[in-house]
């Protein structure tokens, strides 16, 4: 019996392996960790693999104006840019969004900005039986704006494909406190788009963080089509095979200090003094300290009894 696992960490720009311990020992390969069973006596047959992984900040990837439409790109990239079984981004109206939203723009960091903030501000994250336990189409999240982390990213995935914009799958595990969970670590997948001469940049249009990922994300498998497998499995002999659930438990083992930040943000209110069912305005300045692009989300909190026509803005 043999099982080759695909989802766990190698080292990235964002991360390092310090340690991985497999249960029995299974042999590394370019694409899994293959471990091997011989002359199977026993009735249930169980694998692990135990990773300590350190990650940093990586923000500020890109420093410079990248032309778009992109030029010719290197061979390995240019797969990327094609669709596949849930990335259909060769459906008209995925061809017909990702064109409006690009258009009159030279920048391909600012094209990616725009689909994934659009993503994220038009397609509702939704948790229910129909989107969580069967992967839609991206064709299927824009007509219905409503989809999970994977169905959002293979949105954003399927508009940049269309665009000529390499784009790949990543699956993972990420920390949220979002209170549709219940536990703070969760599986979750976003994107990385290929910018020519800067490399593999990661949005997540689920998190809203584009240009970057924080260090709670922990990268494990990146893919063409989210529906790529995890595991695979063969076996010799006249037995069956029932295969259970994967289980997947993360823990924190140190944390740094807190990152400075990339912006500085001033605010001020308009207006002095208001009434009942009169408005106001609140004005935000926002300066980029870092030599490099950064995108980032204003949000604007208040009591219940004051209506907010915006309570979040990407920049």
């Amino acid at each position: 019996v043999r099982a080759k696992l695909a989802f766990f960490p190698r080292d990235t720009e964002q991360q390092k392996v310090l340690s991985l311990n497999t249960e029995p020992h299974a042999l590394q390969t370019d694409d899994g960790l293959l471990f091997e069973w011989k002359d199977v006596g026993a009735s249930k047959l169980n694998y692990n693999a135990v990773s300590q992984v350190e990650t940093k900040e990586m923000l500020g990837k890109v420093r410079y104006k990248v032309q778009f439409p992109l030029g010719k790109l290197p061979k390995e990239v240019e797969n990327y840019t094609r669709p596949s079984k849930h990335i259909d981004s060769d459906n008209p109206a995925i061809m017909a969004q990702a064109s409006a939203l690009a258009e009159g723009e030279d920048d391909t960091f600012v094209v990616l900005f725009k689909l994934a903030s659009w993503t994220e501000q038009n397609v509702k994250y939704d948790l229910s039986s129909l989107t969580a336990d069967v992967s839609q189409k991206a064709s299927w999240v824009l007509e219905n704006k409503v989809g999970v982390c994977d169905e959002m990213t293979s949105l954003f995935i399927a508009m940049a494909r269309s665009l000529g914009i390499p784009a790949r799958f990543v699956s993972g595990m990420a920390y949220t406190t979002s209170d549709k969970f219940d536990e703070n670590w969760q599986a979750h997948g976003w994107a990385e788009a290929y910018i020519p001469s800067v490399g593999w940049v990661p949005f997540d249009p689920t998190f809203g963080e584009f240009g970057y990922v924080d260090v709670t994300h922990v990268k494990l498998q990146e893919s063409m089509d989210p529906e790529e497998t995890a595991t695979k499995y063969e076996w010799r002999g006249d037995v069956d095979i029932e295969l259970g659930k994967i289980n997947i438990d993360t823990s924190v083992d140190s944390a740094g200090a807190k990152s400075k930040d990339y912006v500085i943000i001033e605010s001020e209110v308009l207006r002095d003094e208001v009434g009942f069912g009169s408005y106001n305005v609140v004005k935000a300045s926002v300066e980029n300290v870092k030599n490099a692009y950064f995108a980032t989300t204003l949000h604007i909190g208040s009591s219940s009894e004051v209506e907010i026509d915006k309570k979040k803005v990407h920049m």
